[in-house]
């Protein structure tokens, strides 16, 4: 009797060891599957970042908070190596979205400067006899268009006047004192506009 349940008992212990083992099994194929997914999905997303619109990528980023943050909530369940290649495709994605932004912001940059600054976008044509007519070419386009600009517009318009402000700095000839009173009178009537903006947001 007592050989019996011992054989019960070596039984049972060894169907409970071969269950948590399957189990374990199951969970690293599920990991690994959803490690597949994603590493898929990285090189997908990433592959042709500079055709991708703003909207296209802002719903990348979008995906990607999902995704990880599903994952993240199973990192507990990864091994060592998955957890550093995990981390690896989200530096991947991360990389990725940084380059993108900083394009974008460039490309963007350039295209407001000649907006607002027209043939002054241009800025090595920019010197003491003339900078005065870029601040005003480009309070002239300011006052045309701002009326219906966003938050991220004034951003980028003050983006563009910040540019202005530092080549005017590097300008080797001395400005005329009435040219830089002019100057600021023009720098000041922009801040106003944009101080008037936010107040009525």
């Amino acid at each position: 009797m007592k050989k019996q349940a011992t054989t019960w008992l070596g039984m049972l212990l060894f169907l409970t060891i071969f269950g948590a083992c399957s189990t374990t099994k199951e969970v690293e194929d599920d990991v690994q599957d959803e490690l597949a997914d994603f590493r898929s999905w990285v090189s997908t997303t990433t592959a042709d970042v500079a055709n991708r619109t703003e909207e296209d990528w802002e719903q990348a980023r979008q995906d990607f908070r999902m995704r990880t943050q599903e994952l993240d909530q199973k990192q507990n369940e990864f091994s060592e190596d998955i957890k550093q290649d995990y981390q690896e495709l989200k530096q991947e994605f991360i990389d990725t979205d940084e380059m993108y932004t900083r394009s974008h912001q460039e490309a963007k940059k350039a295209e407001w400067e000649h907006n607002l600054l027209g043939r002054w976008a241009d800025l090595a044509s920019i010197n003491e006899t003339n900078v005065q007519e870029a601040y005003v070419a480009f309070m002239e386009n300011v006052r045309a268009k701002h009326q219906s600009w966003t938050d991220q517009e004034w951003e980028m318009a003050e983006m563009v006047m910040n540019t202005l402000n530092e080549h005017k700095k590097e300008i080797n000839g001395d400005i005329p004192t009435d040219t830089e009173v002019k100057i600021k009178a023009l720098q000041l009537e922009f801040h106003t506009l944009e101080t008037a903006a936010d107040v009525t947001d």
